[in-house]
């Protein structure tokens, strides 16, 4: 998004508040990214992803968040892996919920890279990631700030998503699975996961499975987004995505992936921040916010 459009778009979130929907700081939210890379990688037993969680906790507490630490171990290539599923809940009284998810570990191999002697190295995952989490946590702060009036919000950021085998859908979003298998509460009116949103050229298409569980949401969703004026979010059903979607699907319940998976440093040791922007954060994180904060 070059500035002239940039500052159009400024001018439409500032239309937005107007309509008392509040402002998304794309800047804040691009430091949160920006922070989560400074950790390192952050693939599972690694000291990056311990440090990551720490940096989540502690930011969702400022923001009065009940958190719940949902500890599990799943078996991978004859392997125990432990994963943390960090949980956060803003006005449980309410009872109708909207549940915003995103993963925080990243791919422990840059398997997508050209030269194969780099396979192994981790990725620092600035989009595949940390842009999903940076719009979250700063969702977290407008929320704790301002309470919506329809929506009590539940929140999730899922481990163990990123280590799976190409081709072998049960090897991936093994965090949301599992939290999806042992979902105790009723069932969310709407849950949308945000992955890999943060590239620079952003371009969302509508992915198949969220589109064919959850029509109405996908089209209440890309509705706010053109209220909003902007075009990243094409009204285009494509890709069959098995992302942390699926599996809150397959339980019942109304999800849907917004998702740009047309990045080419997907993972590789190029997926750092210089190939993310505020402005990607800014598009979801607004129409994110307008989704929550209408009244209906």
């Amino acid at each position: 998004m070059n500035k002239l459009i940039f500052f159009f778009f400024l001018l439409l979130v500032i239309s937005s508040c107007a309509d008392n929907f509040p402002a998304f700081d794309a800047d804040s939210a691009f430091a949160h990214l920006e922070k989560q890379c400074e950790l390192g990688a952050r693939n599972p037993g690694s000291a990056g992803i311990e440090l990551c969680r720490d940096y989540i906790v502690n930011e969702l507490t400022k923001c009065n968040a009940e958190i719940e630490l949902q500890k599990f171990t799943v078996v991978l290539n004859e392997e125990e892996i432990d994963g943390v599923n960090i949980l956060a809940s803003f006005y449980p009284q309410m009872s109708r919920r909207i549940l915003l998810a995103a993963h925080y570990d990243t791919r422990p191999w840059a398997d997508k890279e050209e030269d194969t002697t780099l396979h192994n190295t981790p990725i620092l995952g600035a989009n595949d990631a940390a842009s999903g989490v940076a719009v979250l946590l700063e969702l977290a702060e407008i929320i704790s700030t301002q309470q919506p009036q329809q929506f009590g919000i539940d929140m999730v950021f899922f481990d163990l998503e990123d280590m799976g085998e190409y081709g072998d859908n049960e090897t991936w979003c093994l965090g949301s699975s599992y939290f999806a298998d042992n979902y105790t509460k009723p069932k969310p009116e709407k849950a949308i996961v945000i992955d890999m949103i943060g590239d620079a050229d952003l371009s969302i298409n509508m992915e198949h499975f969220s589109y064919h569980n959850s029509p109405n949401l996908v089209k209440e969703v890309w509705d706010i987004a053109d209220q909003l004026g902007v075009n990243e979010f094409k009204p285009i059903i494509t890709n069959r995505i098995y992302d942390d979607h699926y599996p809150l699907i397959a339980a019942g319940i109304n999800a849907i992936d917004i998702i740009d998976f047309e990045y080419p440093f997907w993972h590789t040791l190029g997926d750092t921040p210089d190939k993310c922007s505020p402005q990607s954060l800014g598009i979801v994180g607004q129409t994110m916010v307008n989704l929550i904060y209408q009244e209906k």
